[in-house]
């Protein structure tokens, strides 16, 4: 199984080296990696601009990795079509530092990077730990090792695929993991906007005070990963709202009657 390693906090970030890895015990992997932090830019390429090309020595036995200056769909796209000497069976994209859930996923560099495998139908899974302080001491071996054991089940193949997985660990010991959840992504997010005198700042509170919490809907991320649960969401990305497509069909039409009938443009 050839797999393709990338995220979106650079090419020197812990969670994606623990990531790496994880996933070379399950078959070849390629590492390819923004050479800075890209956090929060989501699908974004770069389409006007051009993109450095640097293979970066790996501290693993037999993967390869490359810092590239461009975005981590840039990341994704150049490990798929052009640094991976294979076809890429698993696109991976983590261990991102802090939760990906909610409203806030299409801000993610992290899963928006699956996009280039979910298009191809290629497996895609973007991995995230979810820590509450900046204080805590960040342990990414347990979502690591989730990690292997979900791949290995896509490479026997018992896990459906036609979605992209969104995951996200609490950053706990596997004892405390209260187990794994199928979920739903939560229609609320951590993204805030906060005031600096002078100016503005958007920023990540991912702590919750306790009221907060147990108004948390059940059967979300969000919920989860706050009761202790292991997230998988499962994403697609086909953006047409069809349930409104019969309405706005009767709607164009009598725009249309009126525009076409309305004389001539001066």
């Amino acid at each position: 199984m050839n797999i393709l390693v990338t995220n979106d906090d650079g090419i020197d970030s812990q969670g994606l080296w623990a990531l790496a890895g994880a996933m070379a015990r399950v078959g070849q992997v390629l590492v390819v990696a923004p050479d800075k932090q890209q956090s929060g830019v989501s699908a974004s390429i770069s389409l006007h601009s051009d993109m450095s090309i640097v293979e970066k020595p790996s501290s693993i036995p037999g993967v390869r990795a490359y810092a590239i200056g461009g975005t981590p769909s840039d990341c994704a796209f150049l490990g798929i079509r052009r640094l991976s000497q294979e076809h890429i069976d698993l696109v991976v994209s983590g261990i991102n530092l802090g939760p990906n859930v909610g409203r806030d996923i299409p801000y993610s560099g992290t899963v928006m990077a699956t996009l280039q495998g979910y298009f191809r139908k290629i497996p895609s899974v973007a991995v995230s730990l979810f820590y509450q302080t900046r204080e805590e001491e960040l342990n990414f071996s347990v979502a690591a090792r989730f990690i292997e054991t979900l791949a290995l089940n896509i490479k026997d193949g018992k896990m459906k695929t036609e979605a992209i997985l969104n995951v996200n660990v609490p950053n706990i010991s596997k004892e405390q993991i209260k187990g794994i959840v199928t979920t739903r992504a939560a229609s609320t997010g951590y993204v805030k906007l906060s005031k600096i005198p002078g100016t503005y700042t958007i920023d990540y509170p991912f702590k919750l005070d306790d009221s907060s919490v147990k108004q948390l809907e059940e059967g979300t991320d969000v919920w989860a990963i706050h009761s202790g649960f292991i997230s998988i969401t499962p994403l697609r990305f086909d953006i047409t709202h069809h349930d409104v497509i019969p309405t706005l069909v009767g709607d164009v039409q009598e725009m249309e009657n009126s525009f076409l009938n309305s004389g001539d443009i001066e």
